[in-house]
């Protein structure tokens, strides 16, 4: 689209809204789903996080949403009270001054207080199944005029057992109602899903492999397990990364690699998914805030997350599923920024980085730890058939180079500019005994 947002028939203000919020070109997933909603049709879109999905529907829900009918007109359920509140507040931006009000109803907050604001009037509504369904047992909400219904990340609503609650909602709101379906996968349970309470639909299929590989650049380096930390300390004093995820199998994993960084004195927390409510939002609002410079996080403790200005994603253990590979370096990179992702591998993990590349069709840049590129061995025919990499270099004298796609065999160090200045902060960091648990001031490096 050459016209951008307003080639897709989106009104000007909220072009304007767009244009604020530093976002003026829509992405691939936006140029899809806006159109189809525009034209009344129900949707499935499969679309990882990072990809601008959150956009593609809120954007023509805002102007479908009519401010003299006083009562909720759009419902938008979610798995988690973290992806929830993350598109409330996406959608508040939204707002201007159309007067439209927003609210989040999840979990982990006071019901009362969500009952006297439901009191006021509402016109759409954000929020998780349970707590949901939980004041509308009340009698403190209707959803009998939601005309606008959103399903996102129901891949995952499915995974937690959340459909049955989910289904009881949507079978609250209006018959005529308009259905989008937003999913990182087109299971085949999916699907069904989308056939039972949708009409005609458009789907939507963004390519996983564009959606994640043109802005983020992605690394592997081979390791031990031994010596995986410190490989990873090595990495965070190269990069000196503004905002760094790294991602481990399990919350024991993630525990212990967080307590290790703790005491090289790095601004650090954990973000696991026995967490009580009120630890993860202080946790997400000082990573979010840029009061730490690295999350350690397990999968489903940061699925949905949606924090701006990540620059740096560390597979510290690679995953075994593609989809959570894809979902993972979709935490860098958003909304067509540039990103870079590592993934640490031993030689026992060599088959799980073939297995991502094969299926992504892809080839990770190969590095040592000092970032320098390392040849990688493969055959002429792999290295035509991936699309990050080219045949091998054939020099004058017709001999081919020792790398593909190179000018020479001299390894070329890759240097990476900094972020905003992080540095350990070993002069304001102090670990004291509070209760028995160490307990780290988070604050930055004192200019």
């Amino acid at each position: 689209m050459t016209n951008g947002f307003a080639g897709l028939k989106v009104c000007a203000r909220t072009v304007e809204l767009l244009k604020k919020a530093g976002i003026t070109k829509p992405m691939p997933v936006q140029e899809q789903v806006i159109p189809a909603i525009f034209a009344g049709k129900d949707v499935i879109a499969r679309a990882q996080t990072g990809t601008g999905k959150t956009l593609a529907f809120l954007v023509p829900l805002m102007e479908k949403i009519n401010p003299e009918k006083k009562y909720v007109q759009a419902l938008i359920i979610a798995p988690t009270r973290e992806l929830a509140m993350q598109i409330s507040l996406e959608a508040k931006k939204l707002v201007g001054e159309t007067g439209i009000k927003i609210l989040a109803v999840c979990g982990g907050r006071d019901l009362e207080q969500q009952k006297h604001k439901m009191q006021n009037v509402t016109y759409i509504m954000v929020g998780t199944p349970g707590r949901l369904l939980d004041h509308i047992r009340r009698g403190n909400t209707s959803l009998g005029g939601v005309n606008y219904l959103v399903l996102d990340e129901v891949d995952e609503m499915l995974e937690q057992g959340f459909i049955d609650e989910a289904a009881e909602l949507i079978g609250m709101t209006s018959k005529e109602r308009q259905t989008v379906l937003c999913s990182a996968t087109l299971s085949e349970e999916v699907r069904k899903l989308g056939k039972k309470i949708t009409r005609n639909c458009a789907v939507i299929d963004i390519n996983p492999e564009q959606a994640t590989v043109e802005k983020i650049k992605q690394i592997c380096i081979k390791t031990t397990e031994e010596y995986k930390q410190k490989a990873l300390e090595s990495l965070i004093q190269r990069y000196n990364p503004y905002l760094m995820i790294v991602f481990c199998f399990s919350k024991e994993r993630a525990i212990e690699l967080e307590e290790w960084l703790a005491t090289k004195q790095y601004n650090v927390d954990v973000l696991h998914g026995e967490m009580s409510q009120a630890k993860r939002k202080t946790v997400m609002k000082a990573f979010r805030d840029a009061k730490l410079q690295i999350l350690v996080a397990t999968d489903l403790a940061a699925r949905g997350l949606d924090i701006e200005g990540v620059t740096h994603i560390v597979n510290y253990d690679i995953p075994h599923d593609v989809d959570w590979y894809v979902h993972r370096i979709g935490r860098t990179g958003r909304a067509g920024r540039e990103g870079v992702a590592v993934t640490l591998y031993t030689a026992d993990e060599i088959r799980w980085l073939k297995q991502i590349e094969e299926k992504l069709n892809v080839q990770m840049e190969r590095q040592n730890l000092a970032g320098e590129t390392v040849a990688r061995r493969v055959s002429r025919k792999a290295a035509v058939s991936v699309k990050t990499n080219k045949p091998a270099a054939v020099a004058k004298d017709g001999k081919k180079s020792s790398k593909p796609g190179s000018e020479s065999a001299k390894q070329v160090k890759k240097t990476v500019k900094p972020g905003k200045g992080w540095a350990k902060a070993k002069a304001t960091t102090k670990t004291k005994k509070v209760g028995g648990k160490n307990e780290r001031g988070k604050s930055r490096k004192s200019k």
